[in-house]
């Protein structure tokens, strides 16, 4: 029962360690470039209707803002999108505010928007990121771990581990 129990644990940890991890990833409000290439575009943006979302979200812990924008880039085009994590609010409704737009996949058909920020704060994400990635792999091992020992038991593994060594030994 105790290893069900640590499974369940290492479970919610898994779940408030990727709201933590969200959360510090929503106070980033860039495009997430951190490479020159493809480079980040300036354009402007207008805001139209917010929505508040929270206080659990995909945008981690607290209450954000996801907001309509119409984006106009440098070339011309004009481009309606809802941007996430409070990178504009209600209160910057009908201004045109400063904004970065960052283009990937074929075609350029995968555009991502921001405001100016720090290349270092992109940088400090993809880190967050590959951290994120580490524990919740070491997570997901003692989970599987634990379910393995809870559900077979531990002398019952440990004879199942000695068998098997033995047959290859053979």
């Amino acid at each position: 029962m105790t290893q069900l129990g640590t499974a369940v644990a290492l479970i919610a940890a898994i779940v408030l360690s990727a709201l933590v991890f969200d959360t510090l990833a929503s106070f980033y409000p860039g495009t997430g470039a951190v490479k020159s290439t493809p480079a980040e575009q300036p354009a402007e943006a207008v805001v139209g209707e917010c929505q508040r979302v929270g206080p659990v979200s995909g945008d981690g812990l607290g209450y954000w803002w996801h907001c309509a924008v119409t984006v106009r880039t440098r070339d011309g085009r004009q481009v309606e999108t809802v941007v996430e994590h409070s990178v504009v609010t209600p209160d910057d409704r009908d201004k045109t505010i400063e904004f970065r737009e960052v283009c990937y996949g074929k075609d350029n058909s995968d555009c991502r928007y921001g405001r100016p920020a720090s290349r270092v704060w992109a940088l400090a994400l993809s880190s967050l990121g590959i951290v994120r990635i580490g524990l919740l792999l070491l997570l997901a091992v003692g989970v599987g771990f634990a379910l393995v020992r809870g559900v077979v038991g531990v002398p019952a593994y440990y004879a199942w581990h000695n068998r098997r060594n033995k047959t290859r030994n053979t």
